[in-house]
């Protein structure tokens, strides 16, 4: 009885609140050792929640070149206390945007991405759970973009691929990685053509051509033998002033397994795929990292990425059940 009326006093100061301690007090979802929820989406419905979360992988839902779908709202459900992210073929084809120009989408899909207010930054955790898409040319993934805090530094603008997913019954594959879009001035190669070079600044250049961008991850060698890529999977991310690290596992929480890949800087090179010589670079952990988490059902129609798509296989889903994201060790003051 002292525990239901301490609840519904702690009702009193919100409903977030009170499902934070709740979050916090119960062992299957408690995050790392000594750690505090910083934000969290458990995705009860019945709509998306507009406060943590916004509409594509960017503020003007632009989509990325070699992606054959446009995302759109009715493609954001929820269903038994999970979100839905639906891809589906769209006939007539429906307008949206690219970098370049509008375009004519013969697909749609769903894909979201945190607000500033809810970025990933040092010393957190977030762990996701989820199934993954089950369907030729669908290609999930959980990854962030950096976003310019502070005293900033080229190299600390960074992607983490928290986790790319090939759907394709017949080509699944689940990596991560981290990816280096912006150099210094001496740190740009002779060999990248001049047109794929963006000036930012006097000691800043961006480098827009994946074969000569900085990345880590190549090489690793992970069995994921163990994890059935039907059914749910709990995916989970560290990172510290020291390191990176990566978890996966069938059944959370993740971050008690030992992870499959980490990162705490050194010398990191480009992807050449047999194209490009090979270059290298020295990077860590950055301290300032501030960035956007981004969650999408692609519609990729590329070989490589499991395409091209199979319309009796449409529409299909990929299921999200929570996105949970704590402090760990001592919040970096900002």
């Amino acid at each position: 009885m002292k525990r239901i009326l301490a609840i519904f006093g702690l009702a009193c100061l919100g409903l977030s609140v009170l499902a934070d301690l709740l979050l916090a007090e119960d062992p299957a979802t408690q995050g790392p050792p000594g750690s505090r929820i910083a934000f969290h989406d458990e995705f009860e419905g019945p709509t998306l929640n507009e406060q943590i979360w916004a509409l594509g992988i960017n503020d003007q839902n632009v989509q990325n070149k070699n992606v054959e779908c446009v995302y759109l709202p009715k493609n954001i459900t929820f269903r038994d206390g999970v979100l839905v992210l639906t891809q589906r073929i769209e006939d007539p084809p429906v307008l949206g945007r690219t970098w370049t120009s509008e375009e004519q989408f013969s697909y749609s899909s769903g894909g979201i991405h945190t607000r500033k207010e809810y970025m990933l930054q040092t010393n957190m955790y977030v762990e996701l759970r989820c199934r993954l898409p089950i369907n030729n040319a669908g290609y999930g993934a959980f990854w962030t973009v950096s976003r310019k805090f502070g005293d900033w530094k080229p190299e600390d603008l960074l992607e983490i691929d928290m986790f790319e997913y090939i759907g394709n019954p017949n080509k699944r594959k689940f990596w991560s990685g981290l990816w280096w879009h912006d150099f210094r001035k001496d740190e740009v190669p002779d060999v990248v053509p001049p047109a794929n070079i963006k000036k930012r600044s006097d000691d800043h250049f961006f480098i827009d051509n994946q074969l000569f961008k900085a990345h880590f991850g190549e090489g690793i060698k992970t069995d994921f033998s163990s994890i059935d890529f039907d059914a749910f999977v709990t995916f989970g991310l560290k990172v510290t002033e020291e390191s990176m690290e990566w978890y996966l596992v069938q059944d959370g929480p993740a971050w008690k397994s030992k992870p499959y890949m980490s990162f705490s800087g050194g010398k990191v090179k480009n992807r050449t795929y047999g194209r490009a010589p090979d270059l290298y670079w020295e990077r860590g952990v950055p301290r300032e990292l501030n960035s956007q988490i981004n969650l999408n059902y692609a519609l990729r129609n590329a070989e490589w990425a499991g395409g091209p798509a199979e319309k009796a296989q449409l529409p299909a889903e990929m299921l999200v059940d929570y996105v949970r994201v704590y402090h760990v060790g001592e919040v970096i003051q900002r």
